[in-house]
């Protein structure tokens, strides 16, 4: 091998090297873009918890309605699947997520929770 085929070599090797570096920097900054999104819907979805906390005593409802939180759950796992997402991420990040919202519900309901057996009348409650 000559020298200039050895040099043409290492500047496409750089070449390659700065593209996939300016590729990577893309990749981050749509995260990052995306992260924010996530916090963003993610705080809206709070803001429902919260609204839920103050309703459901006066519906005589806990925090934690299993017929809810099954609902909640096959709705994301179905949208997961409708967009491609895996379903193992899916369904940790939402149990997660709704056992978290169970907890705040709780603390927000606080001597205002309704203490025994809760029977739907006919809807379950917001997990």
């Amino acid at each position: 091998m000559t020298m200039t085929s050895q040099g043409a070599k290492r500047d496409a090797s750089a070449s390659e090297r700065d593209a996939a570096q300016e590729e990577m920097a893309e990749v981050r900054r749509l995260i990052d873009e995306l992260d924010e999104e996530l916090v963003a819907l993610l705080a809206k979805r709070q803001r429902q918890i919260e609204r839920a906390a103050k309703v459901k005593p006066t519906l005589g409802m806990p925090a934690n309605v299993p017929e809810r939180v099954e609902e909640v759950l096959g709705h994301v796992l179905g949208v997961a699947r409708r967009e491609g997402l895996s379903l193992e991420v899916a369904m940790n990040l939402w149990r997660a997520l709704i056992e978290w919202s169970i907890q705040y519900e709780e603390r927000l309901m606080g001597d205002r929770a309704p203490k025994g057996d809760y029977a739907p009348p006919s809807e379950g409650g917001d997990a």
